[in-house]
């Protein structure tokens, strides 16, 4: 049974855990092939089919209380080689296949790898903050709870509540990112975005109200104490506002840390976020708005191909005098997760959700009421 996530093996970050399910956002590796003397080329991909049930006290704009969805669909393609001086590289394309994707390719990426000096990737992945950081969601099974697809089909309002984990603002932006090779369990990363309104490029307006001059920084280390291995990370974002006519003022300013323990078949994790005021005016942040926190527990157990999980959300965003209280959110989650063939996963998330001044009015507006996922994902 496999956990959500995971870290960093070696020298550079692998894309999955070792419990036993293949992680749900990374499919398994397919066959190889060769093309001519170049590179060795490998070929993966997933689709994931959700069928959810959503009962809520707000209800306007939200169908008819259940949806079926093809929630992710990806072709992956790996090339890579040795050069003679040891160094490996390769380029990985993430090719979106889904019928409502409006972009053609999610993560493209070149590297060089070598077990001296570290790993670089230029290109359009996700930062080194959100790759080393951990929390709860990276034990958790399945859909993963706050991590997964709640916010599909429940209605979080318009107060910019925090809905659900992952502290990179760069997403999978243009940037360069550097991982170094693991020396006493420690491991540091470091990221660079030029904008983060850039994708593909970073020649876009400097007044946009994005972000520029981004850097992603982080650490973690790994130990194992005879059965029990912990992960510690200690992570952030740092960058200048484009203001945008006034609309965005504040910095980037983004930390996090975290933790997960792995003991036998069990495993707990732990992560607090703080986005601080990122992207607020400074007239709002004069009147006590910020971006808001969050912190995220979670704790699994597997047995052979099964797995479940408990995770709990909780997060804080603080509006501006007058709009009413704090915009508050709370997802308990459990997950269940089934490897029923190679290559099928069976995933049941059932979700108790919480909100609190959704729309971040004066006259406040609460929303409550529960998220049932069932997933098949098939991947090759």
């Amino acid at each position: 049974m496999m956990f959500k996530k995971v870290l960093l093996g070696g020298t550079a970050l692998v894309g999955v855990a070792t419990m036993g399910l293949p992680a749900v956002t990374t499919p398994a590796i397919g066959q190889s092939v060769g093309t001519r003397d170049t590179m060795e080329v490998s070929i993966r991909g997933n689709l994931r089919f959700n069928m959810d049930v959503t009962d809520q006290d707000v209800t306007d704009g939200r169908g008819r209380g259940y949806s079926f969805r093809n929630d992710e669909a990806e072709i992956r393609i790996d090339a890579k080689n040795i050069a003679d001086n040891g160094i490996q590289y390769g380029v990985t394309f993430e090719l979106n296949a889904n019928s409502d994707d409006t972009a053609a390719t999610d993560e493209a990426y070149i590297y060089m790898d070598s077990d001296s000096w570290g790993r670089i990737e230029m290109g359009n992945q996700d930062g080194a903050f959100d790759r080393m950081h951990v929390e709860g969601d990276n034990v958790l099974v399945g859909r993963a709870g706050a991590d997964g697809d709640v916010g599909d089909t429940f209605a979080f309002g318009a107060g910019g509540a925090v809905d659900a984990t992952g502290p990179d603002q760069t997403s999978d932006l243009t940037k360069l990112i550097y991982f170094s090779p693991r020396f006493g369990g420690f491991q540091v990363g470091a990221s660079w975005t030029p904008d983060s309104g850039a994708n593909g490029a970073t020649a876009s307006a400097d007044n946009d109200g994005s972000f520029e001059n981004v850097l992603g920084i982080a650490a973690n280390w790994e130990g194992r104490f005879d059965d029990v291995k912990v992960v510690i990370s200690v992570g952030g974002e740092f960058g200048d506002s484009e203001d945008g006519n006034g609309a965005e003022d504040e910095d980037l300013e983004t930390v996090g840390v975290g933790a997960t323990v792995e003991f036998g078949a069990f495993a707990v994790g732990a992560g607090y976020v703080d986005f601080a005021e990122a992207g607020q005016t400074q007239a709002n942040t004069l009147l006590g708005e910020d971006s808001g926190e969050y912190y995220m527990l979670g704790a699994a157990y597997r047995s052979g191909d099964w797995g479940v999980s408990l995770g709990w959300f909780d997060s804080s965003k603080s509006q501006p005098t007058g709009s009413g209280g704090d915009t508050d959110v709370q997802i308990i989650s459990l997950d269940v997760a089934y490897k029923v063939a190679p290559g099928w996963d069976l995933m049941l998330s059932a979700n108790a959700v919480e909100v609190d001044n959704m729309n971040g009015t004066a006259t406040e507006v609460n929303n409550d009421g529960t998220v049932i996922i069932l997933s098949n994902e098939f991947s090759f």
